[in-house]
């Protein structure tokens, strides 16, 4: 990860590896932000909209502020995707936050909720309209911080 600021203004620089057979997630999407994530080695299948596109090494493609999307690794290698996220917001907070959720195999659903609803200016479940996410999260990352399992602090 690195942030850097050019003549369109700040970014963040990701690198994401995923092995073969293996997704994103639910898909998501990023309120204030705009994703260009390019393969650098592997397959991808990127959903974006509902609709797949199948990148190879040297592909790329632009997600949209607020376009739902996901990520497969369709291939028999390992998937290197780099992607630009612009502006970054606390994305980088985010997304470690949601890797420490998940150390140890099996994501604390709890834990990924506490992480959604402190980053959700950043990033957000598709699948739920924002109406009823938002409260849902807020409930229940208040139940993951009285659990003690609220990654955020």
């Amino acid at each position: 990860l690195e942030h850097r600021v050019d003549e369109q203004g700040a970014y963040l620089l990701m690198e994401g590896l995923l092995p073969p057979g293996i997704d994103s997630g639910p898909a998501r999407l990023h309120p204030r932000a705009e994703a260009h994530s390019e393969v650098i080695a592997g397959r991808a299948d990127v959903t974006v909209r509902g609709e797949t596109y199948t990148l190879l090494p040297g592909e790329s493609l632009t997600i949209e502020i607020g376009e739902a999307h996901s990520i497969r690794n369709s291939g028999t290698d390992t998937l290197v995707v780099r992607t630009t996220l612009r502006p970054p917001g606390e994305f980088e907070g985010a997304i470690r936050a949601l890797y420490e959720a998940s150390a140890g195999g099996e994501p604390d659903l709890l834990a990924v909720v506490a992480v959604l609803s402190h980053y959700r200016a950043d990033v957000r479940l598709a699948a739920i309209p924002w109406w009823l996410q938002r409260p849902l999260l807020s409930v229940l990352a208040r139940i993951s911080t009285v659990l003690g399992r609220n990654p955020v602090r």
